[in-house]
């Protein structure tokens, strides 16, 4: 058998009740994604268990198979499923020292290299007849004496090159080596739905993304400039969808496309700056979502010019605004986007970014912007039934 521990952080903090929903949920979510890289077998179970989701399925008979199988459990949950702090593949033993020292040293075996130094780190919940520390200290001295020869193998407590760890619970030991970092946040459909305004920036890529980690699910509005005059505007929208169509939980993923160049067309590109396509697309965004139970619309901007693209007080908007990157620095974020994505859209290349600068140009009413969200043209792409 194969067994993971998926590890969560946030979600631990919750009363009991939403807890456990959460709980729910992100084992829901789990399968979810397994599905979508085809791991769906009937024996594939997901256990709440211990301040832990335990995911065991049967091990294929061919090694190769099941080093396959292992790489893309651990990191498609790692980088695409929202609430996991970590995974790491375990080893089920008993909890009798002499059981955890046999599996221990089995996997001390495959993973320590030559001249390397090691460390047991050990965690216990129940009633045992030894301590954490008397593990550490009983199965250090089971691995170093049986590999200190053959490997060259020193103890270092302090920063050692490969961890052992051993997690007893009541009757059951489970040991790792590894333990891959994940997302963390929240369950994606936890906390209602977004409105993702995509224009092929990584910006506004991110930005949805993020609030992806808080537990929400996005309904992608993606605007593209249909004449070709951009692709690379339209390439990386393309990326950006089938990444959000993935990492979505929700049986019926689908997203909006508005024509884009429609609207630039209107505004023209001497007048276009970067707070009044904010505001076209806002509106369009209200358009769109307005008889759908949202809970806000989320901007991705260029910092140089955010604070000039917020839309004033008097702009009439209904819904939420969010701006996740507002406070953060996007390079230092976690994120599965390929950072290469390139578009003219809120980026320096982009005329209305350097118009946005002028303040000679004289904006557009929100009487305009308004007349012009209403002339858009857009259309619900629904997913294709396989």
């Amino acid at each position: 058998m194969l067994e993971f521990f998926v590890r969560f952080g946030e979600l631990g903090l919750k009363s009991p009740p939403v807890r456990r929903y959460m709980e729910i949920r992100l084992a829901e979510n789990i399968r979810s994604i397994l599905k979508k890289i085809d791991i769906e077998k009937p024996d594939v179970k997901i256990n709440r268990s211990w301040g832990r989701l335990i995911i065991t399925l049967e091990a294929p008979s061919d090694e190769s198979e099941k080093e396959q199988i292992i790489e893309k459990i651990q990191s498609t949950v790692s980088n695409f499923v929202m609430g996991v702090t970590s995974i790491s593949l375990v080893h089920r033993t008993s909890c009798k020292i002499e059981d955890i020292g046999n599996v221990a040293l089995a996997l001390a075996k495959k993973v320590l290299k030559p001249n390397s130094t090691f460390a047991v780190r050990a965690r216990r919940v129940g009633t045992h007849n030894y301590t954490s520390k008397d593990l550490e200290r009983l199965i250090g001295e089971v691995i170093f004496e049986a590999l200190k020869d053959e490997l060259n193998l020193s103890v270092n407590l302090t920063e050692p090159m490969t961890k052992i760890s051993i997690e007893v619970r009541d009757n059951f030991a489970f040991i790792f080596s590894e333990k891959h970092e994940s997302q963390g946040g929240l369950p994606q459909g936890t906390q209602g739905t977004i409105a993702a305004i995509l224009r092929g920036s990584i910006e506004d890529a991110i930005a949805s993304f993020l609030l992806c980690k808080r537990g929400a699910i996005v309904s992608p509005i993606a605007f593209v400039y249909t004449n070709g005059e951009f692709e690379n505007n339209k390439t990386a929208i393309n990326e950006q969808l089938r990444l959000f169509e993935f990492i979505q939980p929700r049986k019926a993923n689908y997203h909006y496309i508005v024509d884009f160049s429609k609207i630039l067309n209107e505004v023209t590109m001497s007048r276009l700056q970067c707070s009044i396509c904010d505001k076209i697309c806002l509106k369009i965004a209200e358009i769109i979502m307005q008889d759908k139970m949202i809970g806000g619309i989320s901007f991705g901007n260029a910092s140089t010019t955010l604070m000039d693209r917020i839309p004033e007080k008097g702009f009439q908007n209904n819904i939420p605004i969010y701006y996740p990157l507002l406070a953060l620095n996007k390079e230092k974020i976690k994120h599965p986007f390929n950072t290469n994505y390139k578009s003219e859209f809120c980026l320096s290349s982009c005329l209305g970014f350097e118009n946005q600068k002028e303040k000679e140009i004289k904006p557009l009413s929100n009487k305009e912007i308004s007349l012009i969200a209403a002339n858009a043209n857009f259309q619900l792409i629904k997913p294709t039934k396989s």
